[in-house]
């Protein structure tokens, strides 16, 4: 099995656990049966039931720990995220591409782009289940992004004025359309195509 990095806790998420040391080798066996189920049966098939079977767990154990399927599955998807380090290409438009190309990985091979469109419709209903996603996945995701575009202007491959929140919705935006909206395939030459737009946009002689 790949080395396993617990998911940090969701704001606010806790089942009736809270205050209780964690065991790690538990959560672990939770979170991975998850990952495997989302896999196998996507968001809406996936019981609680069966992931406490599959991980040799009780029910009430995954309840202490997480109140909602809805939450169990937000921490099991933080698990397939991209290591949250800011590339280091050499160049803004490298460090742009890498984190595009991260994000297309994700949506296209792990399961969270296959269960998103579930997700969505629940976080809807359920603003407990939307700000964990936003604050352990989206938000974490932005920073990073921020990150490169920031450098970017410090270096001076970006102009002074660089609209960043701009900048990162142009990149990851349409990705999130065609998954959730169009469901139209995502065009493998999308990242260097969408780096090219901003670039066209706030780029400067220097990058």
């Amino acid at each position: 099995m790949a080395e396993f990095l617990a998911a940090p806790r969701r704001p606010g998420g806790h089942g009736s656990d809270r205050g209780r040391p964690r065991d790690l080798a538990k959560d672990e066996a939770i979170l991975v049966a998850t990952i495997q189920l989302l896999s196998e049966v996507g968001y809406t098939r996936l019981t609680v039931a069966e992931v406490a079977r599959r991980a040799g767990v009780s029910k009430p154990a995954i309840y202490r720990r997480w109140a909602q399927k809805s939450q169990l599955v937000v921490e099991a998807m933080v698990t397939q995220m991209p290591t949250r380090v800011p590339p280091d290409t050499g160049s803004t438009s490298g460090d742009l591409l890498a984190l595009t190309e991260q994000l297309m990985t994700t949506l296209t091979r792990t399961p969270l782009g296959r269960v998103l469109p579930g997700l969505v419709a629940e976080m809807a209903a359920d603003p407990l289940l939307a700000g964990s996603y936003r604050g352990l996945i989206i938000e974490p995701t932005r920073m990073l992004w921020r990150s490169a575009v920031q450098a970017g202007i410090t270096r001076g491959d970006l102009a002074a004025d660089t609209d960043v929140e701009l900048v990162l919705d142009a990149l990851a935006g349409p990705l999130y359309i065609r998954l959730l909206i169009t469901g139209d395939p995502i065009d493998p030459d999308y990242a260097r195509a969408g780096v090219d737009l901003v670039l066209a946009r706030y780029g400067t002689k220097n990058g």
